[in-house]
Parts: C-alpha cells; structure tokens; sequence
C-alpha cells in the first residue's frame, strides 16, 4: 500500500494531471456523443445533456486513470491515450457530419496529441519477426478486400451500377469471351471497338479469369484484387529502401487504409486500377536499376489508357534529373510521348477522338485540343496555378495528402517534386469535377506515386519526423474512414433489406430472351450483357434507336404520361409492371 501511495504522488504533478483530465473529459465527451439523441454538430446538442451526469462521469474517468497511471502495464495510457481517443472521437464526429472543415480541425488536435506521445517515447513499436510484418500485410489485403470487394460486388446486385461505365465493361467483356473483339453498343449506341474512345489493352490480363467465370461480379473482385496486389510493391520499396520492419509495417497499413484505395473503386470497375501496381512495380525495378523490369513495366503502363503516359514522361523526367539516370529517363520519356503522339492520332483519325473537353478551362474559341492546354501552362502560369487550386479543390487535396501525412510533399531534394507534376496535370488542372474527387478512378495513378513518394522521403527523415508524419497519416486513414471506404457500406444493408425485390429485379431480367434488343435504364444496363444489342435508355446520341424492348426503372419515379406516347408514338406497347420496380414496353411484333 505503501508503495502505491509513493507511486500516486510521484505522478502528481500539474502536467500528468492535465493529461488525465483531458482522457477524462474525452472518455466522457464520447459516450455522450454515442448517448445522446441529437445532431453532435449542433449547438442544440449540448441542452440534451444533463450536466450533473456529465461532471459525475468526468470524476469517475479521473479517478479510472487515477487508479490505471499506477498500474507499470498500463503506463503507455497517459501517453498514447490522448492520441486515441481524439481518434476515434473525430472518426465519430466525421460518421455524423462529413464535414471538410472538422476534418482540419480534428486533424490539428491529432497532431498536437501525436507531438506529445512522440516526446513521451523513443518508439511506437519495435517488430522484430519478418513473419509479423507479412502477417500484416495479410491481415490489411484481407480487410482492404472484404471492405472495397463487398461494396462494389453489391453495388452491382443491388442495380446501382450504371451504364457507364460498368454496363459497357459488362457487355465488352462478354463479347471479348465470345469473339476476342473488345465490341459493346453501349458506349455509342452503335456496335464499336471501345478502343474507338480509350485505348486499353490492358483490359485482356483479365479476360482469362473471365472466361472461367463470365460474370460481371468476376470484374468487381478482379479491380479490387488487383489494387490490392499494390501491397507486393510497397512491401519489396520498402525493403529496397532499408526501412525497419516496423516502418515497413506502417506503410502496408497506411497504403490499405489509404481513402482513395477503396473509394476510387465506388464507380465500379475502371482500366485505371492498373496503374497503382504497376506503377509501384515500376518505380521498384527504377530503385533496383532492373533494366528488363523498367521496359516490361513502362510498356505495360502506356497500355492501360491513351493518358497514362503522362505518368510515364514524368517518371521518366524524375530518372533522369532525380536518378542522374539519364540515357534511361531519356528513352522512358521518349517512348511516352511518341505513344501518346501516336495513340492521340489514331483516336482523332480512326476512333471517337481525344477527349480534351475536360480542358475546357484551358481553352479558347479561337485555340482548342491538346496544344493549347500545353501552351495556357507554359505561357501563362498564373492562370495554370489559379484553376489548379480553385476552392473547390482544397478538399480533394487535403483527402489526398493527409492520409499520406503530407510525406510525398516533404522532401530536400527538387527532383522528388517532378513526380507531383500529373497530381497538377490530371486531377486539379481539369474542370471535370471526377477528376478532383476520390470517388472516382483518376485519382489512382497519383495514389502510386504519392505512395512512392511518400516511402523514399521517409526514408530521409530523422526519426522522429518519421514517427510524427507516419503517425499522422494512419490516425487521417482512420478518422476518414467513414467518409471513405467505409461511406457505401449502406450497400450492406439495402441488399439485405430488398431481398424480394431484389429477386423480382433478377426474375425481370431473366425473362427477357437474350437474342432481343433490349434499351434500359442506366442500372439495369449491366444485367442485360448477355444481348449483342444493348443501349441505354434514355437515349444520349440516336434519339431513333427501335429495340425489342423497353425496361425502365421506376424505383425512384414515374414515367410520365408523355414518355409513355412517345414510346406508343415508335410502336411499343405496354407490357408489365411490378412494385414499383420497373415497367416493360415491347415492340407490337414482339409482343407474345
């Protein structure tokens, strides 16, 4: 007892009590935050609140941590529990209101409570075993893939997966089963090659998998195995670059957690989810100066779209300024810009064009295409910088870099910052807004090369600076999980919920012959990729497109009396309609 009481004033002093009074005020600020019925980001919240309650729970906290401080086992509490707690309080906070502005202000007390523990410690963790870290890496991949896979694989059953893309992929890949041709009439409403719009190759790695299993959910799964096959990379970087285990740990968990990782998949599959593993191969065989990998693994890249040697150039820009490998970044940046001049003419001569309308902000009436995006930058780039950093941008940035803890923009050498250059040229010059959003699959060529960055600049750091950034960008993982991967977790329970419905959706489709045209709303698209002619419905091109059928989703609306006589008007008659699920119109010479 004796020593106990020694013990209990030696931690009396005014620092290690303010400690326990802010675990006290935290611990009792989070149950309320559970308890309490009422908007939390709401001054009403605090009137729900019984006061007395509230101080009677705060002492009892006090005197936990009191009691806790004396204990030897539990000493890393008044350390780390700060750090916690503001944790978990934020990733609350954030459910309830996913608001931009209380994510900066949670993350500015997770830094000071993270610069505390940093001072109380020399180390976060020590691992020692290689098999923990693999272990981790497992356990990231398995939890990575269960979040991610499930969302997607039931955003598809549950028809939330739109015409565009998924239903192009669905139609494409089935058509690529059956004659190896990548054809779809999705995507223009007339049977094309999609390599018409975006060259991608790349699309074929996939197409044995999909001749075993022909289904759209197999194209789900595939996307998120492969970004989650990112991990190999990171782990072999991370050994390439000396990290300790433990570091080497942290950066699995921060690439799996990473938000862009699981979000960029919630507009279902895309050819870009290629670009985060074989980007990070590629920068593994630079590090390695593995000649026979760097070729294999830039061929690859240029292959996944017409853009993607944007990324290339610039990697090779970074070879030979940042590497001092100059005849090797010259060739790479060579080979990307003689590709991208060449693929750039073919879709102009003989596909559907470049899309460079989603520069429209860089051009003028009298200068459009490629060129004079080049030239608003070069010549003029005050207004290059203003589009780029536009208010609308700051939250897309901030989603982006913290989760990294700013490392990919923390380093000596100027080299480094050349690789930023398709974050400016990609995501924020553009004035199409799913280009600065982390909910669509442009931001996955930038997440391979701030995951790189973010590595080899860690690797320079002192070691509390590594522990301070590496410790900030796995606490923003986690508080922005509620607004990142884990925001269409809603999936879960629709599916659930909606079963019968669901089964009447899956009886509709079955019910029409696969060797009839068929026009559908944008969700029920996918799940005709069974018949050679499918488009969308309502139109978007060929206002004067006649199938088979007609199958509209009414879940959310009706069809208007007028659109009714219009599809009267093109000789369609009424056929069925269930539960305010959908309506069938047929053709009079199809009708049974």
């Amino acid at each position: 007892m004796k020593e106990i009481w020694i013990k209990f004033k030696k931690d009396v002093t005014l620092e290690k009590i303010v400690v326990k009074l802010i675990l006290s005020w935290l611990c009792t600020s989070l149950i309320f935050a559970l308890k309490v019925n009422a908007p939390i980001m709401n001054a009403e919240f605090a009137a729900n609140i019984n006061i007395g309650m509230y101080i009677s729970f705060l002492a009892l906290f006090f005197v936990f941590f009191c009691a806790v401080s004396t204990v030897r086992n539990f000493v890393w509490v008044e350390t780390f529990g700060p750090l916690i707690l503001i944790t978990i309080y934020g990733t609350i906070g954030l459910n309830k209101n996913p608001n931009v502005s209380y994510f900066v202000g949670i993350m500015f007390a997770v830094a000071v409570s993270l610069a505390y523990a940093i001072s109380k410690t020399k180390a976060f963790a020590d691992i020692k075993k290689k098999s923990t870290v693999i272990s981790v890496y497992i356990v990231a991949a398995l939890v990575y893939v269960a979040i991610a896979g499930t969302t997607t694989v039931l955003r598809y059953l549950n028809y939330y997966a739109p015409a565009f893309d998924f239903g192009i992929w669905c139609q494409m890949f089935q058509n690529m089963k059956e004659g190896f041709a990548p054809v779809t009439t999705v995507e223009r409403e007339f049977l094309m090659s999609h390599f018409e719009v975006h060259v991608s190759p790349i699309y074929y790695v996939y197409l044995p998998i999909y001749f075993i299993f022909p289904y759209p959910v197999t194209l789900q799964i595939l996307q998120v195995l492969t970004l989650a096959s990112g991990l190999i990379p990171i782990y072999l970087l991370c050994k390439k670059m000396g990290l300790t285990k433990t570091a080497t740990a942290g950066f699995g968990l921060i690439y799996a957690l990473y938000p862009a990782l699981a979000t960029g998949c919630y507009y279902d599959l895309h050819e870009n989810c290629f670009l985060v593993p074989l980007i990070l191969w590629l920068f593994y065989f630079i590090e390695k100066d593995n000649l026979k990998g760097m070729i294999i693994f830039s061929i690859l890249v240029v292959l996944v779209k017409e853009d993607a040697p944007v990324y290339l150039a610039c990697i090779g820009l970074y070879l030979m300024l940042g590497k001092k490998k100059y005849v090797k970044g010259a060739v790479m940046m060579c080979f990307a810009i003689v590709y991208f001049i060449g693929v750039t003419f073919y879709l102009k001569y003989y596909g559907q064009g470049v899309m460079t309308n989603r520069y429209n902000n860089f051009m003028t009436e009298n200068g459009q295409g490629l060129f004079w995006v080049i030239r608003n930058f070069v010549t003029n780039p005050v207004y290059a910088i203003k589009e780029c950093f536009k208010t609308d941008r700051f939250e897309f940035i901030l989603y982006m870099l913290v989760p990294t803890g700013f490392l990919p923009i923390i380093s000596k050498k100027i080299a480094n910052y050349i690789l930023l250059i398709p974050f400016f040229i990609v995501n924020l010059a553009p004035d199409y807004i799913y280009q600065h959003s982390i909910f669509f699959q442009y931001v996955f060529g930038t997440l391979a090369i701030f995951m790189y960055l973010a590595i080899i600049n860690y690797s320079e750091m002192s070691e509390k600076l590594r522990r301070y950034f590496c410790g900030i960008a796995l606490c923003a993982a986690i508080v922005i999980m509620p607004l990142g991967s884990l925001s269409r977790t809603w999936h879960m329970e629709y599916f659930t919920v909606n079963r019968e419905e669901l089964q009447e959706l899956n009886e509709m489709v079955k019910s029409i012959p696969e060797d009839k045209s068929v026009s559908a709303s944008t969700f029920f698209v996918p799940h005709f990729y069974k018949h050679d002619e499918l488009y969308e419905y309502p139109y978007l091109y060929n206002k004067d497109i006649i199938t088979d059928y007609v199958v509209i989703d009414i879940r959310n609306g009706k069809v208007s009396l007028e659109e009714q006589k219009k599809l009267e008007e093109n000789g369609y008659v009424f056929l069925e309609k269930r539960n305010n699920l959908y309506m069938i119109f047929v053709q009079k010479s199809q009708n049974p």
